[in-house]
């Protein structure tokens, strides 16, 4: 009792006569970092609503009164422009890997120093993210046929490239999971599938398939083309379908997918993609514009397949299937 006394004495003369001043204070610095936390959180939530209007707003601008102007005629500069820039863009993401920077700053990647806690829901981030590669297509095919242009095998290879993007943005999204979609990685993506429609639609439209005779269609490349194409596509779809059931809600821990492509290679899903774009390139003669995408493709995703190999092998250990590749099934 003595020691309790001569404590509590102390606690007094240290506060002031309070012996449970300390508490207080304490109490009260928690609830001014508990404050502070709920204002950066509301902040972040305003920024990216910010964000997320002016981009779209930005777009939106972009889509109905740039691209009509654009899509009036051949413009080389601006296609070779963009190509360049689609390439470098993939040589950056494969500089990134090979330094240790990371892949993409997305889902298991999003950490280190491109990692940011701002994101959007995933089916908004993709839906908003992806459509400007299909609404651009759209927009542009209209000004061609409004224009009084005719048809020509180009407009079948916009059409494969929109294809893709019709399934992207408004199919996929609502039946995706996962973790919020950061901002500064959305962003990129929006400008990105803006800027290669216009390319794409540019190039394939007005370029050299304007003169092309239809036969073009129906040459050995082209149905490669449209085989390569097909396939991976449906493997792309199917691998996220896999992925998709791999968890049942409310389940957070990773699991080891299989079937189908999984069997061969650890980003069944990236890998499905990439094969569907060197189809498309395959499928034109490998036009400037879509085989610029498909070796950002072989670059940009290819990375991220090998960053997913690599993680899968550290994470499982000894339970991973050992025959899986990373990138290219039965050989690496």
């Amino acid at each position: 009792m003595a020691t309790r006394h001569s404590r509590n004495t102390k606690t007094q003369r240290a506060t002031g006569g309070k012996p449970f001043a300390h508490r207080k204070n304490r109490a009260e610095t928690r609830a001014t970092l508990t404050f502070t936390a709920q204002e950066g959180m509301d902040l972040g939530k305003t920024f990216t609503a910010t964000v997320f209007l002016a981009c779209n707003c930005a777009f939106a601008f972009f889509l109905f009164k740039i691209v009509p102007v654009v899509m009036t005629g051949h413009d080389p500069s601006l296609v070779r422009t963009i190509i360049y820039s689609i390439l470098g863009t993939g040589l950056m993401q494969v500089t990134m890997h090979f330094t240790g920077l990371g892949a993409a700053p997305t889902g298991k990647f999003a950490k280190g120093a491109f990692a940011i806690p701002v994101g959007l829901p995933v089916g908004l981030a993709w839906w908003t993210m992806e459509q400007p590669a299909f609404l651009v297509s759209v927009v542009s095919l209209l000004v061609f046929f409004d224009s009084g242009e005719r048809f020509h095998p180009g407009v079948v290879f916009v059409c494969m490239f929109a294809t893709h993007y019709l399934q992207r943005a408004y199919i996929y999204p609502w039946l995706s999971r996962g973790q919020p979609y950061p901002l500064h990685a959305w962003s990129m993506a929006l400008l990105f599938c803006a800027a290669n429609g216009t390319a794409q639609a540019n190039e394939l439209l007005y370029g050299s398939m304007r003169d092309a005779p239809l036969s073009v269609l129906y040459a050995p490349n082209a149905i490669l083309g449209y085989a390569l194409f097909a396939f991976g596509m449906a493997a792309n779809i199917h691998s996220d379908y896999i992925l998709r059931t791999l968890r049942q809600p409310g389940e957070t821990a990773y699991k080891i997918p299989r079937g189908g492509l999984f069997e061969y290679v650890s980003g069944a899903h990236f890998v499905g993609e990439i094969i569907e774009w060197i189809g498309f390139a395959t499928a034109t003669g490998f036009v400037s514009a879509p085989a610029a995408f498909a070796a950002f493709n072989v670059m940009g995703i290819g990375t991220r397949a090998i960053a997913t190999h690599e993680w899968s092998v550290s994470y499982f250990g000894d339970k991973y299937p050992q025959g899986r590749k990373r990138l290219i099934p039965l050989v690496w």
